[in-house]
């Protein structure tokens, strides 16, 4: 092979650029600390640092995240504790008001402190830290609660990354704090009349009263109340064997919610000898209990009221309601007399008292007459009817008494409202806008058929109107206000898209599908006045004409202009007149079987499969909570001064200081549970912080490992590369200078 110069020119160039990039190579590794500076200069380093830097970026963000949280957390955790610590005060305050010898004006100067600590409670619960509220929800930008309580955040957390695909939440939404229903917790409802011993005369001689017991027989309930013209003898006419009379028995009707969400209605005859408890254990099984298995626990407290525990843990379906009538004869002389007679025919006395109410009300309370006359053996009796009340009530300032069970919606300024909570079925979930009736129709299935309710109502002018609201066949009918004659009717409605067409139409609404939404709509149209002039017909496939269909949305809208018919948020009806601060908005909104198809004794049919407004029992304690309303009744008992409720004071709906001590301790629980759970989510953010912390140091130093260049090992490979360079260059050198005149 010959070299010639050229070939050594060439060799001597590439082998001068390659010593020159070698030494630029680790030159540049020892001043920058890493293997590679571009991505083409080694593929795999690249992407396995670009790969671990991403990671690091990641790690590095979850560490500020988590820190964020953490204040925000811990800061949560101190408020709900200073909360904590202001009801165990309100606790203390309560008991010293429960305790014998306060006077109305120590009364009032605890419920000055009371109020305070409930202030208290508000201004912490709106704590901002760095313009975000703690108890906003995700909406941390306003306010959560007024002065009221009421709640304008919303029930969200807001969560901080933890990892791929893992979040945790670190905050408390104020609806979690003031109202989430606790599953732990089993509703306690409660009479507000007090059984006491009616055989004397406690108006005349105070000292006499006495509560009764489950002991005490149920004639002395009912006591003086036998006879018109008494005065009967304690003892001699109720518990001397010889010379006792032989009293008729009561007829007792009751009508609740039983556990599961169905509802019953009853009716038990009890005897003058019957013991109050055996009436209890009646009434326990009419729930559902049976010897092997109790659903409900029914007892007396110690001021004679009737008390139902839901045996079942987070669930607020109960109810209750009861009221006992008496044939109540002219005198003693009667009352022997009648029993001769029934003796005589061959009947029972409860029998004679099944009579006497058949012919009283038949089963209807609606519409109970008294005196009524009733022929036993060919006598002739007139006998009147003694109600004895178990459940009063006071609707905007009209008491109710114990037959009353629908009652008007209660009035407040330019707001009507029900009080009756809409519970879905079995469950503690308060009733939406969207939600379906049948979800909350109290029987066992739903089923719509032959339900129908009653509306009366009163629009914003006066106006007034009554309403059937057909369930079973969608439809809505009232008298012409201008024709009382004629009956307009309506379909309910509900637009549905067709696909066929591309257009929307109107649509009769299958029963089971109707909604509160569309209920309040309904609500809403008469109450402003904006209703069907004339009636409207669906067709047979059940669309409804465009112009018909359009008719009822423009009343509907329109209605929308004067009146705001909605769920509140403990699942209430409510009626918000736009225009007026004391409304005329008058409604009474009621099941049409209400209070009314009570079978005979001894048997038991399906009750109201809804109530809105009613003279139902007082919850003592329930799982759902309103906590600053709460604080609120109980100060109301403590300036009413009544250890239990009262039916003939101001508040008779008012559980008393027995029932604030109850609820009081649910509601520190219930607060200890948030302070738990915000403490958990903070235990848990710091974890993954450190954990963040330790990781982040680890992926960095396997990067390092990946991207750094070794500094003792480069620079041996820088020297060793510059030396080769030096001998490289010096050879090169000489070569160049031999030629063939050195061999001349």
């Amino acid at each position: 092979m010959r070299i010639s110069n050229q070939y050594n020119y060439f060799t001597s160039i590439q082998n001068y650029t390659d010593g020159q990039s070698l030494l630029n190579k680790y030159n540049l590794q020892l001043q920058t600390g890493q293997l590679i500076q571009y991505s083409w200069e080694n593929a795999n380093i690249y992407i396995n640092g670009s790969r671990l830097e991403y990671e690091m970026a990641n790690i590095g963000q979850i560490i500020q995240g988590t820190q964020a949280a953490q204040e925000m957390a811990k800061n949560t955790d101190t408020a709900l504790k200073n909360i904590t610590e202001l009801l165990e005060k309100f606790k203390t305050l309560l008991v010293k008001a429960s305790s014998d010898g306060n006077s109305q004006t120590s009364r009032e100067a605890i419920a000055k402190e009371l109020k305070l600590i409930k202030d208290s409670i508000v201004n912490i619960a709106n704590t901002s830290i760095n313009g975000q509220y703690l108890f906003a929800g995700s909406n941390t930008a306003t306010k959560p609660f007024d002065k009221y309580g009421n709640y304008t955040g919303n029930k969200d957390n807001i969560f901080v990354v933890s990892g791929a695909g893992t979040q945790i939440p670190y905050n408390i939404p104020g609806w979690d704090l003031f109202f989430k229903p606790d599953s732990n917790i089993s509703k306690i409802i409660s009479t507000n009349v007090s059984m006491i011993d009616g055989r004397y005369d406690v108006n005349s001689n105070p000292e006499q009263k006495k509560y009764l017991d489950e002991e005490s027989k149920f004639s002395y309930l009912i006591g003086q109340n036998y006879v018109q013209n008494g005065p009967l003898d304690p003892d001699k006419d109720f518990d001397y064997a010889d010379s006792k009379l032989p009293f008729p028995s009561s007829s007792m009707y009751i009508q609740g919610v039983r556990p599961d969400g169905t509802s019953f209605k009853a009716t038990i005859n009890v005897g003058p000898e019957d013991k109050i408890g055996d009436v209890l254990e009646n009434i326990g099984k009419l729930y559902g209990n049976t010897d092997a298995n109790k659903v409900v626990e029914v007892t007396m407290n110690d001021s004679g009221q009737i008390e139902i525990k839901n045996l079942k843990e987070g669930n607020s379906s109960l109810d209750f309601h009861a009221v006992a009538m008496t044939p109540q004869l002219q005198d003693a002389e009667q009352i022997k007399a009648l029993s001769e007679a029934a003796a005589a025919e061959g009947i029972t006395m409860d029998e004679v008292t099944n009579r006497i109410m058949q012919a009283a009300h038949g089963g209807n309370l609606n519409n109970t007459r008294s005196p009524v006359t009733i022929e036993v053996n060919g006598e002739q009796f007139t006998v009147d009817i003694h109600k004895t009340d178990f459940i009063k009530s006071n609707i905007n300032g009209n008491k109710t008494n114990g037959a009353d069970f629908d009652v008007p919606f209660e009035k407040d300024g330019n707001t009507v409202f029900g009080n009756v909570s809409q519970v879905i079925k079995g469950t503690s979930e308060y009733a939406t806008e969207s939600t379906k009736l049948s979800e909350v129709l109290a029987n066992a299935n739903g089923d719509m058929r032959g339900q129908q309710l009653q509306m009366e109502i009163t629009s914003k002018s006066g106006q007034k109107y009554n309403v059937t609201i057909d369930l079973e066949n969608s439809t809505v009918s009232y008298p012409d206000p201008n024709n009382p004659a004629q009956t307009i009717s309506f379909p309910i409605t509900h637009s549905q898209y067709n696909e066929a067409t591309g257009t929307s139409v109107g649509m009769q609404t299958r029963p089971e599908d109707i909604t509160y939404g569309q209920l309040n709509d309904i609500i809403g149209m008469f109450a402003s006045d904006k209703v069907p002039t004339a009636t409207i017909t669906p067709n047979p496939n059940g669309t409804i004409n465009n112009g018909d269909f359009q008719t009822i949305q423009q009343n509907i809208s329109d209605s929308k202009d004067f009146v705001e018919v909605g769920m509140d948020y403990k699942g209430r009806i409510s009626i918000t007149d736009k225009f007026s601060t004391n409304t005329n908005i008058g409604l009474t909104l009621k099941d049409s079987n209400s209070n009314s198809g009570f079978p005979p004794a001894g048997e038991v049919s399906n009750g109201s499969g809804f109530v809105f407004s009613a003279n139902n029992s007082l919850t003592i304690d329930d799982p759902n909570i309103d906590l600053i309303k709460d604080l609120d009744e109980m100060i109301d008992a403590v300036l009413n001064g009544n250890m239990r409720a009262d039916s003939e004071g101001s508040d008779p709906r008012n559980t008393g200081l027995q029932g604030a001590l109850e609820r009081i301790d649910h509601l520190q629980d219930h607060v200890r549970k948030m302070q738990t759970t915000i403490g958990s989510y903070t235990n848990n953010i710091e974890e993954t912080n450190k954990r963040m912390t330790f990781l982040n140091i680890n992926v960095a130093s396997i990067k390092n490992g990946v991207t750094d260049a070794d500094y003792g090992q480069t620079y041996m490979q820088f020297m060793q590369t510059m030396i080769s360079y030096q001998a490289m260059l010096s050879a090169t050198s000489k070569i160049s200078q031999i030629s063939l005149l050195n061999y001349l």
